[in-house]
């Protein structure tokens, strides 16, 4: 239950996001990295910024951009429920459970790229073979 600031009583806000956010950093975060760490065995990188990041500091900093992603959030949670509004609610909820889509579609085009060689965006018809 939420209070009127958006928090569960005697609950540190922190645990409570982590809480909130397992989909997100098991698919976004965990489920990206893993499978981007494979698939680059057989294709390459389609992010033009996380090309240039990950030639110049290598696949770990993949893992470190993400980990700053999830303080921006931590950080838009915190704004989100400390306001009035009566829709805040619905708004962090759509907000987490598109990150963990978008997470989700992320490790699907990985294991794509990894058993068939070939992406879901080019499936699409979004990119060429």
């Amino acid at each position: 239950m939420l209070l009127k600031n958006g928090f569960v009583p005697g609950s540190n806000p922190f645990v409570q996001f982590l809480g909130d956010i397992k989909y997100v950093v098991l698919f976004y975060v965990f489920g990206d990295f893993i499978t981007t760490y494979h698939a680059l065995d057989y294709g390459f990188e389609e992010n033009p910024f996380l090309v240039i990041l990950m030639n110049e500091f290598g696949i770990w900093s993949m893992l470190i951009m993400k980990v700053l992603f999830i303080g921006i959030i931590y950080w838009y949670y915190l704004t989100i429920m400390n306001t009035e509004s009566a829709w805040k609610t619905h708004i962090w909820f759509a907000s987490r459970s598109t990150v963990s889509l978008l997470g989700v579609f992320l490790v699907i085009n990985n294991l794509l790229v990894i058993f068939s060689k070939c992406s879901l965006v080019q499936l699409l018809g979004i990119a060429p073979y």
